[in-house]
């Protein structure tokens, strides 16, 4: 099966320019320019006069809420609208129910995903406080890695115990599997919220979100990420950076050589002053910062210290995103528009 795409503006590893893609067997075989017409006969050709030609995004941070929480989404009506996007591969969370800390809820993801998913998949395998062991029984060729949540989780995946970071760093090291971290310090969240219950009443009031998820819960908790990952060379991929302090942890020389970093969507277009408007709808974990942040952020994403952009996709119903910072839940769904919302970066902040 040969397939012609000719016409369209062709965008790709830094470069924009008129010309044809050659496909073969769903491979691209020849990318040409505009001077050099492919001479072949070709089953389809499509004409993308007037359009951009683009790479499919692989996003590498999704919760499509399957299995559990069917009532908000599931694999393939997320899937559908990632598509949609213009996304064409994801790694999904393993914060789902179950949770994805055995291989047979891992293994049940796979089926599930082969059965009604729209494009490519993998699955994240969620560490928690006791299942260190079951990381030497990953396909390190399957899965994108393990998630550590290093703050304030659902159920059992918080990881708190020190006993049990460094035997999760040191496996995954072993088996050449990264770790990636949501990091966020629970003590230092968990005496925010108490503070702010005190002053605000039971659910204070969701422009204090940043207070209470604040950037010292980050950046401690980040620290220790990165200080682990040097002590057991642990490739480390910091999820949803969201400050710019944490930004100074690639300062040291060796912390290039095992540490990236993420930036999701919601960080890199929103701060604590749009609360006063969207409210609970841009909750998330962890929270928007300041424009101080968000500047910097797209500082680095420009200069190459963050190395992907994710989009954190987390549906959730209307009815849930209501109330402050205790009672609203947190998440939004961004998939669907993430292309969109790239493109609109690139030519407004960097």
């Amino acid at each position: 099966m040969r397939k012609l795409i000719h016409g369209g503006t062709i965008v790709n590893e830094g470069q924009s320019f008129s010309g044809a893609i050659v496909i073969e067997d769903n491979r691209i075989a020849a990318i040409m320019p505009e001077n050099e017409p492919p001479r072949s006969n070709f089953d389809e050709i499509i004409d993308a006069t007037g359009c951009f030609v683009i790479p499919g995004i692989i996003d590498t941070h999704v919760h499509f809420r399957e299995p559990g929480m069917e009532d908000k989404a599931n694999i393939e009506s997320e899937s559908r609208a990632a598509a949609y996007g213009g996304v064409t591969s994801f790694f999904e969370m393993p914060n789902t129910n179950p949770q994805t800390t055995t291989i047979d809820a891992l293994n049940d993801k796979f089926e599930r995903a082969k059965r009604s998913s729209h494009i490519n998949y993998s699955f994240f395998f969620g560490a928690t406080n006791a299942n260190s062991d079951t990381i030497t029984q990953l396909d390190k060729h399957l899965v994108p890695g393990v998630k550590l949540f290093m703050g304030a989780s659902t159920g059992n995946m918080l990881v708190d115990r020190r006993s049990a970071l460094e035997s999760i760093f040191a496996t995954a090291a072993a088996e050449g599997l990264p770790v990636m971290t949501h990091c966020e310090d629970s003590g230092i969240i968990n005496e925010n919220m108490k503070k702010a219950k005190a002053l605000y009443g039971d659910d204070p009031d969701i422009s204090h979100h940043y207070e209470i998820r604040s950037e010292k819960a980050c950046r401690e908790s980040s620290q220790l990420a990165v200080e682990l990952a040097l002590k057991h060379k642990t490739r480390l991929h910091i999820a949803h950076l969201s400050t710019a302090r944490e930004l100074d942890l690639l300062q040291q020389p060796p912390a290039r050589d095992f540490v990236t970093m993420e930036a999701v969507i919601a960080h890199l277009y929103f701060t604590n002053d749009d609360y006063a408007v969207k409210r609970a709808l841009i909750k998330c974990n962890p929270s928007v910062k300041t424009a101080h942040d968000r500047a910097e952020l797209r500082r680095a994403l420009a200069d190459g210290r963050i190395s992907t952009v994710s989009t954190d996709h987390a549906p959730h119903l209307l009815s849930q995103k209501q109330g402050g910072c205790a009672c609203a839940t947190s998440g939004m769904p961004w998939c669907n528009s993430l292309y969109r919302r790239c493109w609109n970066l690139s030519i407004t902040a960097f």
